[in-house]
Order: structure tokens, then C-alpha cells, then sequence
């Protein structure tokens, strides 16, 4: 029998055009402001599945990283981050749908996806890691586990760059800054106690 020869790897050049394609076709459009969604009755597998599981991480970032702005960053910064992340809702949705447009297993951004372990069960590993964080570990843990991933998906999904350095921002706040329920508990106490204590 036959051995079926491997498929020619899909250069750099065919990648960069793909991804060209695919900006002057949002350039025409206008951004992607609601991306398809999965149709949860219609369970896909191989390739396709692959597609959907990535899918399924970016609009999980999308909602936490919106809960972390509403919910833990402290009023006054928050807004700010808040401003910004219309953009970068924007952003996940383009890539959202640059996913939703490869359509053949030899497609070049999946062969990307899966040079960088986004694929099959290389994606399973970096996914079950990052649910397991989501319910075991502190968020600057489970934000750790989205920037491993991002950056695994940037250099097919460019839109996702912006996205990975804002969420190293709120990464950055959140690890180094008050937390807006602590906050909000108001267990100061006589601050002008301690404040009279630090200056003797």
C-alpha cells in the first residue's frame, strides 16, 4: 500500500499574504463586531475541533478580562482600561473570525497553529493547564496561562499582539495595585493612627 507523502510545509511568504488578505478584507468590512459562533449541537472534530477550542479560549479571555476590569481593579484606574478594551474586544473578534476563515486542514494559518503546539493534543495540554488555573490558582496564575497561549497564537492571529499587552497591563495592575473589593470593605481602620505611627 502507498505511504502517503507529507505535506508540503506552507512557507513564511504564503502566511504573510494570508494575513494580508485577511486585513484589507477587515479594511473593507470594518472590524468584526460580533464573530460567529459556535454552534455547541454541531460537534466538530480533527481540524475543526482544533478551530473551535481556540474559539472557545479567546471569547473566555474576552470575558475575563472584562470581569477583571469590572469586578477587581479599583474604580479610578479601571476606567481607563475599560476605554481601552473596546479595541481589544475588537481585536479577539477579528481573530475570532481569521480562525473562522481557515477551511481546509492544509490551510497555512493552521499548519502556523499547529508549528506552535495550537493544534491537536499540544492545545489540549495548554488548555486543560488553563482551566485547571481558573479553578485552583490565584487570576495573576491564570493570566500566565492566557499569555502562554497568546503568544503561541500571535504569529498566525497578528490581531492577538495588542491584545497579550493589555492584558500584561492588567496582568501588571492587578498583581501590583489594590484589589477594588478589598477596597470597597473599607478595612483601613484608623488610618490616621497608622499614618501618625509611620511618621515618629
Amino acid at each position: 500500500m502507498p505511504v502517503e507523502a507529507p505535506a508540503k510545509p506552507s512557507t513564511k511568504e504564503e502566511l504573510e499574504q494570508w494575513k494580508r488578505e485577511r486585513a484589507e478584507k477587515r479594511k473593507q468590512g470594518g472590524t468584526t463586531e460580533h464573530p460567529p459562533m459556535i454552534d455547541a449541537t454541531k460537534r466538530k472534530r480533527g481540524w475543526e475541533e482544533d478551530i473551535n477550542l481556540l474559539v472557545e479560549f479567546l471569547q473566555g479571555v474576552k470575558k475575563l478580562m472584562g470581569f477583571l476590569i469590572k469586578d477587581r481593579v479599583p474604580t479610578n484606574p479601571a476606567k481607563l482600561f475599560a476605554a481601552s478594551y473596546l479595541s481589544i474586544e475588537e481585536n479577539i473578534n477579528d481573530a475570532i473570525s481569521d480562525l473562522y476563515s481557515i477551511d481546509a486542514e492544509k490551510h497555512v494559518a493552521l499548519q502556523e497553529l499547529k508549528a506552535a503546539g495550537c493544534t491537536g493534543k499540544p492545545l489540549k495540554l495548554k488548555l486543560r493547564e488553563y482551566y485547571r488555573r481558573i479553578t485552583s490558582g490565584p487570576v495573576v496564575a491564570v493570566l500566565e496561562r492566557v499569555d502562554s497561549i497568546l503568544r503561541s497564537l500571535i504569529p498566525a492571529l497578528a490581531t492577538l499582539e495588542p491584545v497579550n499587552e493589555f492584558k500584561e497591563a492588567l496582568e501588571s495592575r492587578l498583581k501590583h495595585d489594590g484589589d477594588r473589593g478589598i477596597i470597597s470593605l473599607n478595612l483601613s481602620g484608623r488610618e490616621q493612627f497608622w499614618n501618625d505611627a509611620e511618621s515618629e
